[in-house]
């Protein structure tokens, strides 16, 4: 027999999940083009649609219940990151999709704003929360599979400590993997995003061999935190994985300088451990003034720090198919410029900021169509087009 107190319970966690189930039904969709393209593989990092590395802050929504504040990212671009690692989510009490309208909200304004997202599933390892991280890609790998910009990192710290990796975290790394890239063939996935290194590079090998033969490692890479490991080991696991095709991204890690110039060096992506609201309350301005003394030096891709932004020479039409790399002909160039439909054999079209604007499909029945829901619909006038190099 139930008690009054059932019949109150009960509906309200039924509407709890029919909330969650009407929400990740919905497609999430974007005010405009996505104004950056999907990430790349070199030998040994994960690069932006401009071949630059992604350099990030992070913020958590999953540890607090704070809002994101909007103009934060003109504070991050003009601190030289280009880049959000965003923890949505963790195993409490929560339903998943609890975050959605902030998670949106955040996805839209770096797509505004030509910032990439680092979507991850929060806590430190597994916690009992098992299945809740599948329902976490379960309802979010949908919902972002378009947007260019937005990046899958399977669980934060999923294995806690130094490698081996314990059997159930590893296998839930498997089935995430499974999950995503069934609804989000595109999207790139980090695997694993162990807490440190300190197990030693051979473990690490052990590790992704253990992932199985079923990593398209084209289209995914390997995350770790920067903790309890030297720089200089650090840039020899990125360089010695890289030279066996295993790119690799520092997602976490306090600022101290001597990281960041074994990333640099190692020419990796990287996200500070900063910026998270819940740490002491420190704002993205604080970040930005711990940062700068570290004596960094490259091309940010927006501002003027800790170097100039420059915008890329206008090159024409940049191949985007198995001769990536490749130019056309000037005398494609010179039909573009006096045609608003593209030469049947152009590949893809970027802006004067090297960003992707148009890429071709098997249909080139009308100018310029794309069933890509990011891309923007035909140009009606001359189209300048740039290759923005490494």
């Amino acid at each position: 027999m139930r008690s009054p107190a059932g019949h109150v319970i009960l509906p309200v966690l039924f509407l709890i999940i029919s909330f969650c189930a009407s929400r990740a039904a919905e497609p999430f969709v974007p005010g405009g083009p996505c104004t950056r393209g999907r990430v790349t593989l070199d030998a040994q990092a994960v690069l932006s649609d401009w071949g630059t590395l992604l350099r990030g802050a992070c913020w958590s929504q999953d540890s607090h219940g704070n809002v994101f504040n909007r103009q934060d990212l003109d504070v991050l671009k003009n601190c030289g990151l280009n880049t959000i690692h965003l923890y949505a989510e963790k195993n409490d009490d929560k339903p998943v999709g609890f975050e959605v309208e902030h998670v949106d909200s955040i996805v839209e304004w770096c797509r505004q704003d030509s910032m990439y997202v680092i979507l991850t599933f929060g806590n430190s390892y597994l916690q009992g929360g098992y299945d809740k991280v599948l329902e976490f890609w379960r309802f979010y790998a949908p919902r972002y599979k378009d947007m260019t910009h937005v990046i899958y990192e399977e669980k934060n710290e999923g294995c806690y400590g130094t490698y081996h990796c314990e059997e159930a975290p590893m296998q839930c790394y498997r089935d995430c993997y499974e999950i995503i890239r069934e609804i989000a063939p595109e999207t790139h996935v980090m695997m694993m995003s162990h807490s440190n290194l300190q197990g030693g590079i051979n473990p690490l090998y052990e590790d992704i061999d253990r992932l199985g033969p079923e990593i398209d490692w084209t289209n995914a890479s390997i995350a770790f935190h920067g903790y309890g490991t030297t720089g200089g080991f650090q840039e020899e696991a990125a360089r010695k994985l890289g030279g066996d095709g295993y790119a690799m991204t520092c997602t976490e890690f306090f600022p101290n300088g001597g990281l960041e110039a074994a990333y640099e060096s190692a020419a990796i992506s990287y996200c500070h451990f900063i910026w998270c609201d819940w740490i002491n309350g420190r704002s993205i301005e604080a970040h930005c003034e711990r940062i700068k003394p570290l004596n960094l030096s490259y091309e940010p891709d927006f501002g003027n720090w800790p170097r100039p932004h420059i915008d890329p020479p206008v090159v024409g039409i940049a191949s985007y198919g198995p001769t990536t790399g490749s130019r056309l002909s000037q005398s494609a160039v010179s039909r573009l410029f006096l045609n608003p439909a593209l030469p049947r054999d152009a590949q893809a079209v970027y802006d004067l900021r090297g960003r992707l604007v148009w890429r071709n499909q098997p249909d080139m029945g009308s100018p310029i169509a794309s069933s890509e829901p990011c891309l923007p619909p035909a140009a009606t006038g001359t189209v300048l087009v740039v290759k923005k190099g490494p």
